[in-house]
């Protein structure tokens, strides 16, 4: 009796010895970079993570502020750095625009920690090895899709023309990066920064559904990881509209110097499959698009959503910008109006 008690007291100091490591908490409760390859969701978070990062508001200086950064509306608070940039007030400090340098980069750092080496993709998400490569499959894509919409998305806001009269982009990073050092990086051309969206989407598109909907899988016990459920994700579709509006953008005049016709028929030939899909595929199950229907924003099959960012439920933001103060709203922007006086010949805008 005392051998077994013995033996069950053994035991038990060896359990508890055991647990050490795992019971030891995390310096600070943090994470290293090493760590997140121990656990599949946090993985799988380097890019659904990203999604926080896509914009989701009326209200700000990627809806209807950016109006008051020009003569269509004006920004009613004075210290606004919206407002200044417009009248010339500005200082470096004061930059409006810096928020989507940092949003689009960290974003991009997360989605390169994911694709390097195909680390993410290796990853063992799920025990059954079918519907481990559904999820598998359907997050390298989603990463090489997020990718190409946050640098399109530096692109539109930085690119242009650079000191040197050279078309410049934005730089273009596909490692993750030790923010730790010092980093300085030049700026890629135009043309470089668009074959890397394009080869990015390109990417995507191997790897994705050609939208997230119930009728296009194929067996109903896939739902669980395919199908409507991720609408709302990137997918071909999405894919092939930022194809499109890279190409519409590089073909026109100012990015396109020497009239680059190839240029104009690839942003068509990417729309019309846009448009094919969504008229004929999407309006096929939901009875077609009207559109003097109003946005269901409920239905996965409406045609007239390419790509949502998430929908923001009683949120009455815009109704309030622009009602008065003290009218249930804020009066934070009043839009201008133009009128010409033909006595002067001169412009007179007036709010």
């Amino acid at each position: 009796m005392n051998a077994k008690k013995i033996i069950l007291l053994y035991s038990l100091v060896i359990m508890l010895a055991s647990c050490l490591d795992f019971l030891e908490p995390y310096p600070r409760a943090e994470y290293s970079r090493e760590d997140i390859w121990e656990y599949q969701e946090m993985v799988k978070g380097l890019v659904e993570q990203c999604y926080d990062y896509l914009p989701r508001n009326y209200n700000d200086i990627e809806g209807a502020y950016m109006d008051c950064a020009t003569d269509n509306a004006v920004r009613t608070n004075t210290s606004s750095s919206i407002r200044k940039f417009a009248v010339g007030a500005i200082t470096p400090n004061q930059d409006p625009f810096q928020t989507f340098w940092d949003r689009d980069y960290k974003a991009i750092n997360l989605l390169n920690m994911f694709l390097e080496d195909r680390k993410g993709y290796n990853t063992r998400y799920l025990i059954d090895g079918y519907v481990n490569n559904l999820v598998r499959e359907r997050l390298q894509g989603e990463a090489f899709g997020l990718r190409a919409w946050f640098q399109w998305d530096l692109l539109q806001k930085f690119g242009g023309m650079g000191m040197n009269g050279q078309l410049l982009g934005y730089p273009i990073i596909l490692k993750p990066l030790d923010i730790t050092k010092e980093i300085n990086l030049e700026r890629n051309t135009y043309d470089e920064c668009v074959q890397q969206i394009l080869a990015d989407c390109d990417s995507a598109y191997k790897y994705l559904a050609i939208a997230h909907r119930d009728f296009l899988v194929k067996n109903d016990r896939d739902l669980t990881y395919a199908g409507s459920r991720y609408w709302g994700r990137i997918d071909g579709v999405t894919v092939r509209a930022i194809k499109s509006l890279v190409y519409l953008t590089w073909a026109s005049p100012r990015f396109n110097p020497d009239n680059d016709v190839s240029r104009w028929d690839m942003a068509a030939k990417y729309a019309k499959e846009v448009m094919d899909f969504k008229l004929e595929i999407d309006g096929g199950v939901s009875g077609g698009f009207d559109f003097e229907d109003g946005v269901n924003w409920f239905n996965p099959n409406f045609p007239g959503i390419i790509w949502s960012a998430r929908y923001l439920d009683k949120n009455d933001n815009m109704e309030r910008m622009f009602y008065p103060g003290g009218f249930m709203g804020e009066g934070s922007m009043g839009a201008t109006g133009f009128s010409r006086c033909f006595s002067d010949e001169k412009w007179i805008s007036y709010y």
